[in-house]
């Protein structure tokens, strides 16, 4: 016994005609998002931005590019330090605003750390001048 092959029946899901315009029922083809539930959150998806972190994040940066600025540390692929002291300055500049902007928000002993290291940043750039 031989079996007819079986056909397909193929559906174009493209929103975008040959011709690049767009198709009259695409619209209706675009579900809607929905709105990040408790749920979805706990399902792994990701939590809103927190901002005072990415600003602690911003001052880690800055700090490890002030050292190598101030000639204190090799910078990553280089044989020689070079200094920019101006650069190092706006770098610590910009860490002690962030710092300021980050103290109501934070825990005591982040903003004792966050502190000593502005100190350490700025102690070093005097000596390094």
């Amino acid at each position: 016994m031989e079996q007819e092959p079986q056909g397909y029946e193929v559906k174009d899901k493209r929103r975008v005609n040959p011709d690049g315009t767009l198709k009259e029922d695409a619209a209706e083809q675009v579900p809607p998002e929905e709105p990040a539930t408790e749920e979805s959150r706990e399902e792994g998806a990701m939590p809103p931005p927190n901002v005072f972190a990415t600003m602690e994040f911003m001052v880690s940066m800055l700090a490890e590019q002030a050292w190598m600025l101030m000639g204190i540390r090799l910078a990553p692929g280089q044989k020689e330090v070079a200094k920019d002291m101006i650069q190092a300055k706006a770098a610590i500049d910009t860490i002690a605003f962030i710092v300021d902007k980050l103290n109501p928000h934070i825990e005591e002993q982040d903003r004792v750390a966050l502190r000593g290291l502005v100190s350490d940043l700025q102690i070093n750039f005097v000596r390094h001048s």
